[in-house]
């Protein structure tokens, strides 16, 4: 009785031993998934989006663009995205600090509407300031085939919805 437990004790440590091995088969697919990762990676990174479109620009609008950029303070992408009259009649510290001091960083969802008036595009979003549901306006032109936010325009329309 005594050898048979012991034989069944090192059997069940060969078995244990034997369940760590790695099956080659599986092996070979883990290693075809990761190839076709890395094609996809690369063709991911080569994709272009199209910033000619405010409304849906690579599957966000360009409000949550400059929405996301103010929460993570990235003051420099949203002097990139600023219209090209402003930012030759301000500094860039100008423009930032402006920037800075905007009521921004609630929640946007998609624009309600747009509208163009001018050769300027208005995307309405719904949004919520203070328990109060309100529609902001933002103001945008496109210049050399990418949106731009018309900050000055923009920022009386927020003092606007954020005062009343």
């Amino acid at each position: 009785m005594k050898i048979l437990i012991l034989f069944l004790f090192v059997l069940s440590f060969y078995a244990c031993r034997e369940a760590t091995r790695v099956d080659p088969i599986v092996e070979d697919e883990t290693e075809s998934d990761s190839e076709i990762n890395e094609k996809y990676e690369k063709e991911s990174l080569t994709t272009e989006v199209d910033w000619s479109n405010p409304a849906l620009i690579g599957g966000a609008s360009f409000g949550n663009i400059i929405n996301v950029n103010y929460k993570l303070g990235e003051f420099n992408e949203l002097h990139r995205l600023t219209n090209s009259a402003l930012k030759s009649s301000l500094t860039k510290q100008d423009i930032i600090s402006k920037y800075r001091s905007l009521p921004l960083g609630f929640d946007l969802g998609f624009p309600m509407n747009k509208t163009e008036e001018n050769g300027m595009i208005w995307l309405h979003y719904a949004v919520e300031i203070n328990a109060t549901k309100k529609i902001m306006r933002m103001p945008i032109v496109i210049e050399e085939d990418t949106c731009r936010l018309m900050l000055l325009i923009f920022e009386n329309e927020l003092n606007q919805i954020t005062s009343r």
